[in-house]
């Protein structure tokens, strides 16, 4: 990611931000995170199965709505104007996140495989919230199902970034977002939401499960487990936070022209 070459003129601020911008497309996940999935790996695939990804589906479709009900009020009284102070207010809500999902995490992994499997809703549910409050911070808080579709999408990069994929999972992530900065790529999306929406969930709903899966397959052992859960869901809200400051940043940056033009938005790709 590079400058536009146009005569605009480029605060010090946007200048920052679009430096985050390309800090994050070169990082990866948090080395507790890929640390934690490279520790549980032997277990978290067959552990995986026993959280369908029905079940994840659910959780994903009731936690976003419920996230709606429940923005803090720090995400909306900052001017939305001042990337710097969208980036503040996102970061508080990084910090609830992950305080909220460490304590749940903590509380869950006393009783094993049982709160294992209750933690899971509990942690997509903190996540969706996570997200969306981000997306607040940012001025972006529709409810329409494209925008319903984004904030998965964010999810899928959060679980993306230790994956061979990450790169292409970031661009998809971004041809989404010009596509809704534009008319012509809303009108492809309005013509096709639901079809769209229905495509992202599924197939996010499986790779949520399995990578929850992965990491805190550790928590399954009574007690000790309790230590284990809490610190893979800080870590966890932590990637989450990461992807979701870069995307809806990069929806605020392109809102303003701030970036190079879009290419053309190719459906195929979501």
């Amino acid at each position: 990611m590079s400058l536009p070459e146009d005569s605009r003129d480029f605060s010090g601020a946007v200048k920052a931000a679009i430096e985050r911008q390309k800090a994050f497309e070169e990082r990866r996940a948090t080395r507790l995170g890929r640390g934690a999935e490279a520790l549980t790996a032997p277990v978290g695939g067959a552990f995986a199965r026993i959280i369908p990804a029905s079940v994840v589906r659910k959780a994903l479709e009731q936690a976003d709505k419920a996230a709606g009900l429940t923005l803090p009020a720090e995400v909306t009284g900052h001017d939305r104007e001042d990337v710097l102070a969208c980036d503040a207010a996102a970061k508080q809500v990084q910090a609830w996140a992950q305080g909220t999902n460490a304590a749940t995490g903590g509380a869950a992994g006393w009783f094993g495989a049982a709160g294992l499997v209750a933690d899971i809703p509990a942690t997509i549910t903190l996540a969706a919230r996570n997200v969306r409050a981000t997306g607040a911070a940012y001025g972006f808080a529709s409810v329409s199902d494209e925008e319903r579709a984004f904030r998965l999408m964010v999810l899928e990069v959060a679980t993306s970034l230790a994956s061979e994929t990450r790169v292409e999972t970031i661009e998809n992530m971004n041809d989404f977002a010009r596509a809704l900065n534009t008319p012509e790529g809303k009108l492809v999306l309005e013509k096709g939401g639901e079809w769209v929406t229905e495509k992202v969930v599924e197939r996010i709903a499986r790779q949520l499960g399995v990578t929850l899966a992965a990491r805190k397959a550790g928590q399954i052992v009574p007690i000790i487990g309790g230590l284990v859960g809490a610190t893979v869901n800080a870590s966890f809200q932590a990637d989450v936070a990461r992807a979701a400051r870069y995307a809806f940043r990069q929806r605020w940056l392109m809102a303003r022209q701030l970036l190079p033009p879009p290419g053309p938005w190719d459906e195929k790709k979501t």
